[in-house]
């Protein structure tokens, strides 16, 4: 994901906007580029709410069944008034490694992240990880 995806970006009813998507070096927000928006081009992880597959969005049902493979869809709903960015991935392979590496980001699991939560764990319960 930090080496990001060139995917389609749906909107209303103009054509899609082809966008590199990646995740920051932080791993705490979603950028795309190009944009004229520049430093606005990003979603914080933490504001993110859902990420939902498949053509589910109010966006998607605006394009007739055929125009996307479901599998390579999925929607990111974020911000107070849950907004969604609606993208299709290049392959489902791509679309399900994003859609999990978001969720697990939402849950606050990274890979120094679930070793120190689990050395935590470990270190107040030592007979649960045996």
């Amino acid at each position: 994901m930090q080496e990001g995806t060139q995917m389609v970006k749906l909107r209303g009813g103009s054509k899609g906007l082809v966008r590199f998507y990646y995740l920051d070096e932080h791993r705490s927000c979603l950028r795309w580029r190009p944009s004229r928006k520049n430093e606005k081009a990003k979603i914080p992880i933490d504001s993110i709410q859902e990420v939902s597959e498949g053509r589910q969005s109010e966006i998607f049902q605006r394009y007739p069944d055929g125009s996307f493979d479901p599998n390579c869809c999925f929607s990111i709903y974020h911000g107070s008034h849950r907004e969604s960015l609606d993208l299709v991935s290049p392959s489902g392979e791509e679309a399900r490694t994003w859609v999990t590496g978001l969720r697990y980001l939402m849950a606050g699991i990274s890979d120094e992240d679930s070793l120190a939560r689990r050395q935590r764990t470990r270190d107040q319960y030592p007979w649960t990880l045996e």
